[in-house]
């Protein structure tokens, strides 16, 4: 009963915002360990996924490293086609080259767009032939309503998804790639003196929390795939077409908590293989005027993190401070050669997760919201080379 009180709370302030507002989150809770459907609310609707896009392209990108067609240290190389790209982006300038694990950090925690085309022309060859590898593995694991156009989640209407299809996809990242879970964890990264943090407040603020990504367009609202781990379970989340981050983070919080309570274990449950596996029917829905009305957004215009719960929230004040992992361009492999002009920095690729600590009374904390801090430097890195 607590749960459907939440849930109806965050439903009645996502409608009481917009006099346009008429449509609610889509959502799914599922079981990863049993593979079980736990809660949902039309997971098999149509939706936009933006930047949650980038798991699917993580997920290639993963494929190719296990069967040794790249290494972490392969050359990931900025092209003009990436370039172009609008924020959320490094903005490196073209030529400058960096590891696949820098990349892969780059893309999931900064979600970087530019770096997400420049990972797919690196495994696939071209765009094109990553966008390929994305759909026919989407196919693979059952995914069947999902439709990618691109590696990064920008604005496109024929780029698709469901709730369910992104529980299925986060089930098996979380199962298929045990060594990779680290990267989803990194609240944020460190370009030189540059500190851009990850939009996913759960990770400092929820206990348990493990992953995985954030995603914004106005077509889509606010989206999120949140994992968290408590007790040796390990639950996904998925929240589509929030009005605002801070509803996003707080249903994704409240699913999870209700989740590991003792009533939602046991059998009974829908096999998420099955729940609404077919192909859903069109066209996806379109938040815009209900996110957006008339003013223009783009991907990575999410709002501040929130500063800490109130009321009756999931979502507690932050709990742990997780330092920067620093990235930087350069040191590759491969035998190839920076572009000539391009300056990279020494630094090595595989830099460790760094551990939790208590946030301490004595803490300095930044007066600007983390999102604000690191949209001062969109577009900057071009003139300014990443150091360790």
């Amino acid at each position: 009963m607590r749960f459907v009180c939440r849930i109806a709370l965050i439903l009645l302030c996502a409608f009481a915002a917009p006099a346009v507002a008429k449509q609610a989150p889509a959502y799914i809770l599922v079981d990863i360990d049993a593979g079980t459907v736990l809660e949902n609310r039309d997971a098999g609707t149509l939706w936009h996924p933006a930047s949650v896009t980038k798991l699917m392209t993580a997920y290639v990108t993963f494929q190719a490293l296990r069967t040794g067609e790249v290494n972490p240290h392969t050359r990931v190389v900025v092209t003009k086609n990436a370039l172009k790209e609008p924020p959320s982006k490094m903005g490196y300038k073209v030529g400058t080259d960096m590891t696949l694990d820098n990349a892969l950090k780059m893309m999931l925690v900064r979600s970087a767009n530019d770096i997400a085309v420049a990972i797919a022309e690196t495994i696939g060859g071209s765009e094109a032939g990553f966008i390929g590898r994305m759909n026919a593995t989407a196919r693979q694991l059952g995914m069947a309503s999902t439709v990618y156009v691109n590696p990064n989640g920008l604005p496109d209407d024929r780029q698709v998804t469901t709730a369910r299809d992104l529980a299925v996809l986060a089930r098996a990242l979380w199962r298929d790639f045990p060594d990779q879970r680290d990267l989803f964890k990194i609240p944020a990264i460190k370009a030189g003196k540059k500190v851009l943090r990850s939009q996913n407040s759960l990770l400092e603020r929820f206990r348990g929390a493990n992953g995985m990504k954030t995603g914004f367009i106005c077509a889509s609202g606010f989206n999120m795939v949140a994992t968290a781990t408590r007790s040796g379970k390990t639950l996904a989340a998925v929240v589509l077409g929030a009005v605002s981050a801070s509803d996003r983070a707080e249903m994704a919080a409240a699913l999870l908590q209700d989740g590991f309570k003792p009533k939602f274990f046991g059998g009974g449950k829908p096999q998420l293989a099955n729940f609404r596996s077919a192909r859903a029917p069109g066209p996806a829905v379109d938040m815009h005027a209900q996110v957006c009305g008339k003013r223009q957004k783009q991907e990575g215009e999410e709002e501040p993190l929130l500063a800490g719960a109130t009321g009756r929230s999931a979502l507690e004040p932050r709990f742990a401070t997780m330092d920067p992992v620093p990235v930087t361009t350069g040191m590759a492999d491969k035998g190839a050669e920076p572009a000539k002009g391009i300056e990279t920095s020494k630094g090595n690729g595989n830099i460790p997760i760094p551990r939790a600590r208590p946030a301490m009374p004595g803490d300095k904390v930044s007066s600007l919201p983390p999102d604000a801090i690191a949209d001062r430097f969109e577009g900057a890195f071009g003139d300014t080379d990443a150091e360790p």
